[in-house]
């Protein structure tokens, strides 16, 4: 711990940790912590975020960016975030609290006369600003504005925000015992002691046999006993400190000496049948945090080539229905459910097809005219609602000389049109 500079910058907190299910809630390597010891500032970090821009110099021209606040009145495409944070230097003072899509840095670039053509001939700049994302808010903490070895300024704005322990965070002892918050309750709900001690975490039983952490045990009962005596407990190597040792050390403080006490239930108050693990252990917050995660989306971008929805939190993306997913749905039986997660939610799209050679035909539904160039055709042809992708793959297929051809049903008649 001394080496590791562990007094000066601590990795985690040494939390009373008890093994037991209590309540169900922490399945499948989840825990239950206790929100009083969350309100009293238990694993409350700062998450920084750093935001970098250079003022560039255009290739092969003089023209030069600049940082300043964007005016409307000449500056072309500027964004939807506000820009009131910004002082007259572009930037956002330090102490200045932001949210999602408010611009922090203001850049502009002019734009050369030649270029301006039309409505934007109006237009003296172009604005290149960042913006917050859009999931984060915060406080901006530091702003170092300076020059690179080209003698062009750069910015570097440094975002602060609290992060609280939630449900979704990521907690891990020293012994890979991994696990996300399953539930909080309040300290009158959370089990108790018969000396008034609630635990600040909670982990399954079920963790501990097949991974066989038994470190993580020696630590916690070690850590009773040192917490009990006042000292520092050193279980390093070569030394005579082994489980029975320990045991005995912590018999002789009045303690169970495996480390098991009496518990009562939180709920109900009555004693729980089972003796649970109780004691100090050094858990660590880690970097995969909820507030980062969580992602939802109703309508949204679509990919250009494709128009199926874009992918990816960060691009405002749609939740990829699989493959995995639709053999589900098949399975159910839910056939119009899955028209619409593949088809209607995705990429939805008509085309016109030749009844007598299958291909695609070219089709003007202003002038109201339809024509296969194939085959010469202008009256059989039909509309068909299909994937924009299949539609993608069949030009694409027909890019390297291969035909392919749908059969029509039609609906009417219940017949097929045989194609040559």
């Amino acid at each position: 711990m001394e080496h590791l500079h562990f007094r000066q910058l601590p990795a985690g907190i040494n939390a009373i940790v008890a093994i037991a299910c209590y309540s169900g809630y922490n399945q499948e390597d989840s825990v239950i912590m206790n929100q009083s010891s969350i309100d009293r500032g238990f694993f409350r970090s700062l998450f920084f975020r750093s935001y970098r821009y250079n003022e560039e110099k255009k290739m092969g021209t003089l023209v030069k960016e600049e940082f300043g606040r964007p005016n409307r009145e000449n500056t072309m495409g500027m964004r939807h975030g506000s820009y009131d944070k910004l002082d007259d230097d572009g930037l956002a003072p330090p102490g200045t609290r932001v949210s999602g899509e408010d611009v922090i840095i203001g850049k502009t670039s002019p734009i050369p006369q030649d270029d301006a053509q039309g409505q934007a001939s109006r237009y003296s700049k172009r604005d290149h600003s960042t913006s917050l994302r859009h999931s984060e808010s915060g406080m901006v903490d530091q702003v170092l504005l300076t020059t690179n070895a080209d003698g062009l300024r750069f910015v570097k704005v440094r975002m602060r925000s609290v992060r609280i322990p939630q449900i979704g965070d990521k907690f891990s002892s020293r012994h890979g015992q991994k696990g996300t918050v399953g539930m909080t309750y309040t300290q009158e709900d959370m089990p108790w002691t018969i000396e008034g001690i609630t635990p600040d975490i909670i982990v399954n039983p079920h963790a501990i046999p097949s991974r066989m952490t038994i470190g993580q045990l020696i630590e916690c009962i070690m850590g009773k006993v040192a917490a009990h005596m006042g000292k520092e407990g050193d279980a390093t190597p070569f030394t005579d400190v082994t489980v029975d040792n320990i045991s005995k050390a912590l018999h002789k403080c009045g303690y169970q000496m495996r480390g098991f006490e009496t518990m009562y239930n939180g709920h109900t108050g009555r004693k729980l049948t089972a003796m649970i693990f109780l004691g100090p252990t050094y858990y660590q917050r880690l970097k995969h945090m909820v507030d980062d995660k969580i992602h939802s989306r109703g309508r949204g971008p679509v990919q250009i080539l494709t128009r199926q929805p874009a992918e990816g939190r960060s691009r405002d993306g749609g939740l990829r229905f699989g493959e995995m997913e639709r053999d589900c749905m098949i399975a159910h039986g839910a056939a119009f459910f899955l028209k619409e997660r593949l088809f209607d939610q995705s990429d939805a799209y008509r085309v016109h097809v030749c009844e007598k050679c299958g291909l695609i035909a070219i089709a003007n539904l202003k002038k109201n005219s339809f024509e296969c160039r194939g085959c010469k055709n202008k009256t059989d042809i039909v509309q068909v609602h299909i994937p924009y992708a299949c539609k993608l793959l069949f030009q694409e297929l027909m890019a390297m000389a291969i035909a392919p051809r749908m059969l029509i049903h039609d609906t009417k008649t219940g017949k097929d049109q045989k194609k040559r």
